[in-house]
Parts: structure tokens; sequence; C-alpha cells
């Protein structure tokens, strides 16, 4: 090959003045051509452009890919309007291709031969390039330019597509300015809530879940996140004379960009229609097509009286606000005055059945239990077979009244399921129902619809936690009831039920920070109560009576916790008294209760108890055996009957029945162990040798109390 030869110096002097000619003669043509003019005034055109889409694209609802298109087509301009701008020039004629095969004899220009095609060429290069990469990016996944994703714990809820027919009301604000008519925006925003819930082809999020963000400012994106919707209805109401001003928007949860707005200015006689416009409204934007059973419900009128109606509101406000005693009275007489202006005021009578069926479950006193069952009535015989509510109601009470009353309350479960056939409460209760009898593997599988319905409402995952804790599967509780406390994280409840499923567990500090969240959130009877029978098996009576005596001041009449006093004191020297009288009160309440459900097993175990240590033996025993006999033999009534032997001096029966027990479920071999009263065995060689842990019992937790989940 031929060497390289060095360039001379006249060479590279030459290629130096060539380029230099270029560029002087590229400099000029710029210039003639106006070139810098015309890309200075597109680039201040476009910046003014981009800034008033920056302010305005959101509020009129554009999507956020709109604001990216616009940027990059702003970018891909510059070259483009470059090009034009030499390419197109201004002669007598008007505006013209500026190029050497159109030139005109006027031009003053120099000669003009390759070097431009080469100029436009190269321009032109420029421009398809950029103008594919601009293509090449707008074409990107979209999620690239979503917000970042927010962990999700749940497993359920991190891989679930969320529903496009799922919306969530948020809690609506009360702009007149007081405070007191705060429970009037509130109960509007429940009262759409309620009638979106009662379509089927939507996806309503629970009232427990969205109102938890009443008093927080967090991103509309966020919430929809949290509550796996697709879309979030937020709204004000301001009520002025008998005049209301309502202003709601639908928001895209994904976008967080408004899809739907509108202000209605109407007497406050119109409050239903304006529900019913809100309702009907958000049906068209989300596409949904209606049945002619949605369309009936969403034409409903609760009551023609509007000063019922505002009453009615009111009580909804306090039933939704706390489960305590005193706001449930409070409710009740809400309700009431309703009824006294309109007595055909079927959902009144719901919301009294309701409130006081809440009062039984705290409290167990039987006269909220026949109050409860009196308004169901009323409220079944006045409805048109168009709101569910009551007979859900009504198949929860005749459940309370045990296993011959289930033909019953199955029947009212089943008209409820006619009538809302995706809501989730329904099957919740049916699945209750077939635990009480003993059918568990359809109780699973309606929890599990449940569930499947409406994955963003905590009452179906916190109810498939309890049928998981009744099972003994208490991880899987435990995993219930986290996603329940992320969906519900104010459901005081929720995480004390979590803290039950922790210490079946063992696992005594995540049980002790969800019972402390719990009590934090709203001092309850369960948390309360299940902190004290820790105490007690630990040996701390006088902590465990006086957990006890917080409990008594939620549940009053409640046989359990009374019992549970009972038992603490009674360690206590010198309170033996005190003890009876507590043992007293708690059969004469367990007494009640059995009136109402005869086959209650479970109390009728307790009640022999309180017999046994209230100097009535004979009637102990009896209630004893006879818990064994309704339960089947289960390990937990056997246990009852073993502690009724211990107090009549009976060894035997007493290993026999703890031996039974465990033979059922090791598990009871570590409440044996701990239990203060079967102390007194230790030393026994039977009852040692029934201590000693078999490879059946080595995953069971130490110490595990009885708690109620």
């Amino acid at each position: 090959m031929p060497e390289d030869v060095p360039w001379s110096g006249e060479q590279k002097e030459g290629l130096i003045v060539r380029i230099s000619r270029h560029i002087q003669y590229f400099v000029t043509e710029l210039r003639r051509r106006k070139v810098f003019r015309a890309v200075t005034v597109y680039a201040i055109t476009a910046w003014v452009v981009l800034q008033v889409a920056e302010v305005t694209f959101e509020p009129l609802g554009f999507p956020p890919w709109a604001m990216r298109a616009l940027v990059i087509s702003a970018i891909v301009g510059i070259p483009v309007s470059f090009l034009l701008a030499w390419v197109v020039g201004s002669g007598a004629n008007g505006l013209v291709l500026d190029l050497p095969l159109w030139a005109e004899a006027q031009d003053p220009a120099p000669p003009r031969g390759k070097a431009d095609l080469w100029y436009t060429s190269l321009m032109l290069a420029v421009v398809i390039g950029v103008s594919y990469s601009a293509v090449v990016l707008l074409s990107e996944d979209a999620t690239d330019a979503r917000p970042d994703a927010i962990s999700d714990p749940a497993p359920v809820a991190a891989v679930a597509p969320v529903p496009r027919n799922s919306i969530a009301v948020l809690p609506f604000r009360n702009f007149d300015g007081h405070q007191d008519t705060d429970f009037f925006a509130l109960g509007l925003g429940e009262e759409i809530l309620n009638l979106l819930a009662s379509v089927r082809e939507l996806d309503v999020a629970a009232r427990t879940s969205s109102f938890q963000f009443r008093d927080d400012s967090v991103d509309v994106r966020e919430i929809a996140q949290r509550l796996t919707v697709s879309y979030i209805l937020e709204g004000s109401a301001r009520q002025s004379g008998d005049r209301i001003r309502v202003h709601v928007q639908l928001v895209d949860g994904a976008r967080g960009f408004q899809v739907f707005g509108k202000v209605y200015d109407r007497p406050l006689t119109d409050i239903f229609s304006i529900q019913q416009e809100i309702a009907a409204a958000v049906a068209n934007e989300l596409q949904i097509a209606l049945s002619v059973d949605s369309e009936k419900q969403l034409q409903q009128t609760p009551t023609e009286d509007l000063n019922a109606y505002i009453f009615y509101l009111h009580g909804q406000e306090r039933l939704g606000s706390s489960d305590d005693s005193d706001v449930m009275a409070t409710a009740i007489r809400l309700f009431t005055q309703a009824i006294e202006l309109d007595p055909e005021f079927s959902r009144a009578y719901s919301g009294i059945c309701e409130a006081h069926l809440r009062l039984y479950e705290i409290g167990n006193d039987t006269e909220d239990f026949k109050q409860a069952r009196a308004a169901c009535e009323r409220a079944i015989e006045l409805d048109a077979g168009l709101n569910s509510e009551p007979y859900l109601a009504m198949g929860t009470l005749y459940r309370f009244r045990g296993q011959g009353w289930g033909e019953l309350a199955e029947q009212m479960l089943e008209q409820a399921v006619t009538i809302a056939p995706t809501s989730p409460d329904a099957y919740i209760e049916l699945g209750e129902l077939r635990q009480v009898q003993k059918r568990m593997e359809e109780a699973e599988a309606f929890f599990l619809r449940a569930v499947d319905l409406k994955r963003n409402y905590w009452k179906a995952h916190a109810a498939l936690a309890g049928f998981h804790y009744g099972n003994e599967r208490y991880r899987q509780a435990v995993d219930a009831y986290e996603t329940a406390t992320r969906l519900a994280p104010d459901v005081a409840s929720a995480h004390a039920g979590k803290g039950a499923a922790y210490t079946m567990l063992g696992e005594f500090e995540q049980a002790r920070a969800a019972y402390a969240r719990s009590l934090q959130l709203k001092p309850s009877r369960q948390a309360y109560t299940n902190i004290g029978l820790s105490y007690y098996y630990a040996g701390k009576f006088l902590d465990a009576a006086e957990m006890q005596r917080k409990a008594l001041a939620f549940a009053p009449d409640d046989h359990r916790v009374w019992g549970r006093l009972a038992e603490s004191v009674r360690f206590v020297p010198g309170r033996e008294a005190e003890a009876l009288e507590a043992y007293q009160r708690a059969a004469q309440l367990a007494e009640q209760n059995l009136q109402i459900n005869d086959s209650d097993w479970r109390t009728r175990g307790l009640l022999a108890i309180y017999q046994a240590h209230g100097n009535r033996p004979d009637a102990a025993l009896q209630n004893a055996a006879s818990a064994v006999e309704k339960s089947r033999g289960s390990p937990e009534a056997l246990y009852y009957l073993a502690l009724v032997a211990l107090t009549r001096g009976d060894q035997e029966g007493v290993l026999q029945a703890l031996e039974d027990a465990v033979a059922s479920d090791a598990q009871y071999r570590q409440m044996i162990e701990s239990d203060p009263d079967l102390a007194v065995l230790r030393g026994i060689e039977r009852f040692d040798r029934l201590l000693e842990p078999s490879l059946d019992a080595q995953s069971a937790p130490q110490n595990a109390p009885q708690i109620e989940p």
C-alpha cells in the first residue's frame, strides 16, 4: 500500500479558506433569509403557548399526555421553523421557495449553487430525525408519564386491576360557615354514595373507606390508589334559607383531572332531584348502561317531608360517626323525630333497627334486641321491596336468635340478595349464617364472594379475617386484617381483631401495638377486655380487673365482661364478696341472652362457670354438660366443663375433660398450662403428662388466652 502523503502548508491554507467562505456564505444567507428573526419569533410564541397550557390544561380536563405532546411539538418546531425560513422567502410575487431552481431575476443575492441544496438537505434531515424521535417518545408506555404507584402491602390490591366502573364518594364539605350544619353536607354526600351503591352496574367504595379522608388533604390520585377505584366524586354543599347550592366534580383517579363538574343552585325542596341528577351524570360519564331496575333505583324518593329527611340525614351522620352507646342513642332520637313527621318513612325505621342492633352487639342488652326487631319488622312492612337494608338487618336478627331461626334468616338474606345482587353485605351475613350452621366451606365461599364483589370494602376483608380466626387460621386472619386496616385505618375494631390474631400466633409485641392503635382510635369494650384477659393469664389480677372495669363502661350489660371481672378479683385476697356479686350479675345477663338464642352453647358454657362460682353447683354442671352436647364436643366447651368439675373437687372429671380437649385441639395444652385455676393440679402425674409438648403442638402459640376477634 502506498504510504500516506502529508498535507503541504498551501493545501491546509486552501482548505481553511474554503471552510471560511462556506461559513461566511451560510451566515450571510441566514441574515438575508431572516432565519434568526423567524426562529426568535417562533421561540417566544411557543414559550407563551406552553405557559398558558400549563395553567389551563388541568382545569379543562386535558389528559396528562397532552402537555407532554405539546412540549415535544414545540421542540420539533424549532428545526421546522428554521427550515421553513430558509426555503421560503418573500419577493415581488409574495411567498416563494428561495432555492436556486426558483431564483428571481431581480434577486440581488449572489449566485447560488450546490451549497444551497446541501444546506437545505442537511436541515431537512435534522427535521426528520427530530420528528422521528418525538414520535418514539410519544408512543412510549403511558406509565412512564404517570406518577409512581404507592406501594401496597396487600397482595390482592397489588395485582388486581382497578375496575373501570369503580368510584369513591368523598365526604362533602360544608361551605355555609356553620359547624353545627356539617351533618347536612356529610349526609348529602352519604346519600349520593348510597344512591350510587344501589346501582348494581357500579362498584362503589364503602362509606368507612372513603370517609376516612374527611379531614385530610390527600391527593385524589393517592386516594384512588388506596381505595382501588378509577374515579373520585367530591363536592360541597351550602344551605341558605330555603335554597341549596351543591358543587360536585368527578375526577379521574389515575390522572387527577376533572372529567365532570357542575353547580346546582336550587330550592331546598329539589334536594332529591339534585341527588338523582348527580347519580345519573356519574353513570353517564362512566359510560355505564343502566338496567331498568337501576333506573328505578335512581328515581326513588325516600320521603315527601323535607324536615323528616333532614332529621334522617342527621341521624345517619350520627350512626356512621361512632359505635359508642351514647351516639347510638342520639341517632335513635333523630330517627324517631323523622318518623314523627313521616310515620311511613321506611329508611328511618331501618336506621333505628341498625342502631339498636349495634347497641345489642355492644352490650348484649336483650331490650335492644327487642327494639331492633320491632323497627326492622316495621321497615319491611313499609318497604316496597326496593331497599335491601331492612331485610339484611332482619336476617342478622334471626341469626342472633340461633339455629331454630336459620330458615327465616336465610329467607331475609335471599331477599336482600335479590334486591341488591352485587352488594357484599348480604354475602357477608350469609357467610356468618353458614358459620353458625357449621357449613364452613359454604361460609368461606360467601366471604370470598363478598371480597370479590368489592375488593376495596374493608368490612368484607374483616369478615373473612374473622372466619379465618374462628377456624384457627391465625396467619391468614392477620393478612386479611392488614388489608382491612389499610382500607379503613381509622376503624378501631379492625385493629383490635388484628391484635387478637397476633396474640394467638404468640406475636405479643405486634399484638400490643395493634391493641394500642385500637385504643388510640376509640376506646372500646373489645380492646379493654382483651387486654384484661392478657393480664389475667399473666397473673396480673389487679391490672386485669382495672381493664375489665374500663370495658364495663362501654358495655355494662355484657355478661362476658362481668365474668372476666369476677375471675380477676377472685384471685385478689379480701375481694371474695365483690367476685361473687360480679358472678351473679354475669349469670343473670347470660340467662337473658339465652332467652334470645337458646342454642348458643358458648354462652351456656360461660353461664356454667358463673353458676359454679356463684353457689349454684348443680345448675352449673347441667349447663356445662349441655354446652358440650350442643357444641358436639367442642374443645372450648370441654374446657368449660373441666373448670366446673374443678369447683366440685372432681379431679377425674377435670382430667378427663382436659384430655378430651387437648385430643381435639392440641393448642389447649398451652391454655391449660397458663390458666391460674388449674395451677393446683401441678404435680399430679396425669396432669403433668398432659402438659408435655407433642409434635402436633410445637407450632402452637405459648400462653395463648381466649381472645375475642
